[in-house]
């Protein structure tokens, strides 16, 4: 089973099925857009640092609002 390590690095934003990681687990950080992990599992990005291999899964939510019925 693959280790939710979310909480554990540093992103930017999303793009499509791009995603830069600016902060591994490991502690090496890298500029904007230079370390890009993918959505696809059987083809990792792999940390200079520490050698982990990382993909990244999104997951939209919808929310409706709801107000306050004083």
């Amino acid at each position: 089973m693959d280790k939710d390590i979310t909480n554990q690095v540093g992103f930017g934003d999303l793009d499509g099925e791009c995603l830069p990681l600016m902060k591994c687990v490991c502690g090496r950080e890298y500029p904007y857009w230079e370390f890009v992990v993918s959505i696809y599992r059987d083809d990792p990005s792999e940390c200079d640092g520490c050698g982990r291999k990382l993909y990244f899964r999104n997951r939209i939510s919808v929310y409706e609002v709801v107000e306050n019925a004083d």
